[in-house]
Order: structure tokens, then sequence, then C-alpha cells
């Protein structure tokens, strides 16, 4: 039963946006925990969809914030599709991709060869500077055959002043011009991430939590991976999902201070 289960808790893997943090907002009684499991000596890591910023940047933002984190300890939707990628496609290939900074030097860096409509693979991530150009590539290339492959499938994102438009609705713009396209997800709900995560947390999985604020990425990537999943009620009013009930929902990271590292 949800909520009933009263195993010790040893290691933490949390989501970031939402949980955290709304935007450049910390959540207060979330870095409260962190810093108390953090001087408890509670291993933990971050995983998010979030494909704006290296881990570098995510763990320079959470030490501003007064959570102390290594770049190795945050786990993201860069990462995890340059890995995909370079297990699925040869150097050299052609890859149009919209997106950040990190998302391109990550593309680069793997190998890939930037291109336009004649792309062989499509990434679509989330750009602050979408244009309409942008969109029309990516569709031209799709409809030339480019497999496409999405960072995240998050619809909305938490930010400063409420939500914006996440990656999922240009995903399905594409999708929508597109019928044929069937993407490749990286990001969360695929347990990816999570499980890399807890390698290097190096708690058993019985002894794991998955932290987020939604059923439909964090909850379900959690569970795939094996680990008990916490749903925090801080960031998106969550969704339910069908068959997916959180191991336990809480109000805020600070109910769970005393319940983690202790023996």
């Amino acid at each position: 039963m949800a909520g009933d289960d009263k195993r010790a808790i040893r290691g933490i893997i949390s989501d970031l946006d939402g949980v955290l943090y709304r935007g450049d907002q910390p959540i207060a009684e979330s870095v409260e925990a962190f810093k108390a499991w953090h001087a408890r000596g509670v291993p933990y890591a971050f995983v998010t969809n979030n494909a704006t910023k290296s881990a570098a940047q995510f763990a320079a933002k959470l030490e501003r914030m007064g959570v102390p984190t290594t770049a190795a300890q945050v786990f993201n939707a860069v990462s995890a599709t340059a890995s995909l990628m370079q297990q699925r496609w040869q150097k050299g290939t052609r890859v149009f991709a919209i997106g950040e900074a990190p998302l391109f030097e990550a593309i680069e860096a793997s190998g890939f060869t930037l291109a336009g409509d004649d792309a062989e693979v499509v990434v679509l991530g989330f750009d602050y500077a979408l244009t309409y150009d942008k969109l029309r590539t990516a569709v031209r290339a799709a409809l030339n055959g480019a497999t496409v492959v999405v960072t995240n499938p998050d619809m909305l994102t938490p930010a400063d002043d409420g939500f914006e438009p996440c990656v999922g609705v240009l995903a399905a713009a594409v999708t929508a011009a597109v019928p044929a396209v069937v993407p490749i997800v990286v990001g969360k709900p695929q347990p990816f991430m999570v499980e890399a995560a807890l390698a290097h947390v190096g708690t058993d999985a019985s002894e794991t939590i998955m932290i987020g604020d939604q059923v439909a990425t964090d909850i379900i990537a959690g569970q795939r991976a094996g680990v008990r999943s916490f749903l925090v009620a801080t960031g998106l009013p969550h969704a339910p999902v069908a068959g997916v009930t959180p191991d336990r929902v809480i109000a805020s990271l600070r109910d769970l201070i005393d319940e983690v590292g202790v023996t």
C-alpha cells in the first residue's frame, strides 16, 4: 500500500525543476532537506529532463542555492541524449538540433555533423530562441526520413512566475506535421538517467528513493528503475496516470528530513 512502506532510506535521487527550485527561485524546504542530508552523509544525485544546461551548470546553480553538488551528481537530458546517439549512430552522422548551447556542444563533442533539412537525425530540445525557420527545418528533415529524437516529453516546465511550454509541445508540432514519425524519447519516463544516478549513489535500490513532482515522468521513471518513487507537491499540479501510483505523496521534502539516513 502506498505510504505504508517503512524500509530504510539511505540514498536519494531527485528531480530538479519543481522539486529543488522553480525557475531561478529555490524551494526553501527542499534546500533545507538536502543540506541536512549532506551533513548526515547521505549520498544523493539529481536527474533532470532539462536540456538547457550542462551538468556543471546545474551543479553551480544548486551550489548557489546552498545545496552542495558536483557535476558528477547531475544526470541530465543533454548527456543522456548524447549517450543514446553514440550507441545508435556513427560519428559523422548529419544531425539537425533545436536547443541551447550545451546540447549543440554535446552533439558536436560526440562526433556528429550539424546539418539542415538533409539531416539523418533531428534532435528536439528546449530552445528559448525557437523560431519558425527552425521548426520548418525540423519538419522538412522528418519528411525526408530523418529519425526524430526528443530530449524529454514534458509539456510544461516550472518558471519563476508560473509555467512555460516545454519540449513536448515542440515534439507535438513536428509529429502533427509528420504523422508517420515515431520519436525516440530520451528523458524520463525512460529509466536510463535514474539507473545511472542509482549506480552513482551506490546504495541498494531497495534503500533508495526517487523524488519528483510529476507522475508521468518522475514516478514512472523511478519505478521502472526499481526504486520507490515519492511524489512531492511543490512543482506542477500533478496529473494522475492510469495504473501508476506513487509509493508515497508528500507535501514537501521537509516531511522526509528525519527519515533519511537514520539507522
